[in-house]
């Protein structure tokens, strides 16, 4: 952090727009805090309404005194409101002068910027008191007038952003921060006729089918492991999340209970869940039965499963496990390097035979997991929108936009998107 004055540049801004602290006829902005509470590496606050541009003008020192432009990142020095101009008697004691913070500042539309500057709860304290000595007032304060209705799209998106823990997830619950679900919403609610009906429900399909990553945000994709005993599921979950998160052993019935592990896949959270081996209940002790009614739960629950099979001695491989065919799958074929030369006998039919498996590895040896990674990756980011575009966020959303599907006209699709705005359905 360095120290900068910066008097005479205060001076010449004073002189040009107006003391910040000291105009009670200055157009009110507001301002809140985006990332969530605590200490963290980068802290992201927003600065609305028409006199942010001001604040701006009057407490940062870009490092290059260009016109701002719309999405453009300027580097530059926080300096805060300077001592002389606090509003303080000449002869009163003045605050010490704080050294500036670096920071970056992104300009938005509609007089939004947002500040993104080191997470540490000083430097946050102090851009907050800079922006409260400026005239701004904090968003959620009950007597800002200028919150309107409709910003409970941005509300919503607020409190996602926070619970993200990966830039990618992080990157779509922002553009709906900037407002981009909340103009889409807004321009149908007062566009949509007859003749524009069919854009606007293939925009809205697309919605939807997003909305099964976007919806759960601040969750983790739950991948689950199934297969028969013994095929590698628990050293192939410990190879996935890096560490030993199972137990191993040559030896079928090892895993009892379903273990979970977290980690991020293309950008993603996921939470891994190795279960236990599915067989004949028939042949399977008390203990084990329980097991398996466990593991048959957590397909149940699955996002994405990994169906684990391995080659078989005499050629082919173990049974594919029983499934839900709606759920995600990809078919895995672990133990790769035992499979035989030549495979000619199988007791399988001919049509499964010829289905190939979506990736082959060894867990041991780590052969085949990246092209399994991408693999993964690519399910999970399917139909998601692309930067800057629309997504729903939360339950509320979502099955309002599910209700709106059914709308037979423009008229009732506008009511909902509405309520879709606005406030909940009664």
């Amino acid at each position: 952090m360095s120290s900068h004055k910066n008097h005479e540049l205060g001076k010449s801004i004073s002189a040009k727009n107006g003391n910040p602290v000291a105009d009670a006829n200055m157009p009110l902005a507001s301002f809140a805090r985006l990332t969530g509470p605590g200490r963290s590496a980068i802290a992201v606050l927003i600065l609305n309404g028409e006199g942010s541009e001001r604040i701006i003008q009057r407490c940062f020192d870009p490092a290059n005194h260009v016109p701002f432009k719309i999405g453009q990142i300027r580097y530059g020095l926080w300096i805060g409101t300077h001592p002389d101009d606090t509003g303080n008697p000449p002869n009163s004691e003045k605050p010490a002068e704080q050294p500036a913070e670096s920071v970056v500042v992104t300009p938005g539309k509609d007089h939004h910027f947002e500040i993104h500057c080191h997470g540490g709860p000083a430097a946050i304290a102090r851009i907050e008191a800079d922006l409260l000595a400026c005239g701004a007032v904090p968003a959620s304060d009950p007597d800002h007038g200028n919150r309107s209705e409709s910003s409970l799209l941005i509300h919503e998106a607020e409190v996602i952003l926070a619970k993200c823990t990966t830039t990618r997830t992080a990157a779509i619950a922002m553009d709906q921060v900037r407002g981009a679900l909340l103009e889409w919403a807004s321009h149908w609610q007062t566009s949509l006729t007859p003749d524009k009906l069919a854009v606007f429900r293939s925009q809205q399909k697309a919605l939807l089918s997003a909305a099964a990553c976007t919806a759960r945000l601040a969750e983790p994709f739950r991948i689950v492991l199934t297969g028969p005993p013994n095929v590698g599921k628990s050293s192939l979950l410990n190879a996935l999340v890096g560490f030993d998160r199972s137990i191993t052993l040559d030896m079928a019935g090892t895993t009892r209970d379903v273990l979970h592990a977290n980690t991020v896949i293309a950008g993603f959270p996921v939470r891994v869940s190795d279960t236990a081996g599915i067989r004949d209940h028939a042949t399977a002790e008390t203990i084990e039965r329980e097991g398996m009614r466990k593991a048959q739960l957590a397909v149940a629950e699955a996002d994405l499963l990994l169906l684990v099979c391995e080659p078989l001695a005499e050629g082919g491989y173990s049974k594919m496990p029983a499934h839900p065919p709606e759920t995600p799958h990809l078919r895995i074929l672990n133990k790769v390097d035992q499979k035989p030369e030549s495979s000619q006998t199988s007791s399988h039919s001919t049509d499964e035979l010829k289905s190939p498996f979506d990736a082959s590895t060894n867990a041991l040896t780590g052969e085949g997991l990246a092209e399994l990674m991408v693999t993964i990756g690519e399910l999970l980011s399917q139909n998601l929108p692309e930067a800057g575009e629309p997504a729903l966020l939360n339950e509320r959303q979502l099955e309002i936009m599910k209700q709106s599907s059914l709308a037979d006209s423009p008229e009732q699709i506008s009511e909902f998107l509405g309520h879709l705005i606005s406030h909940n359905i009664g």
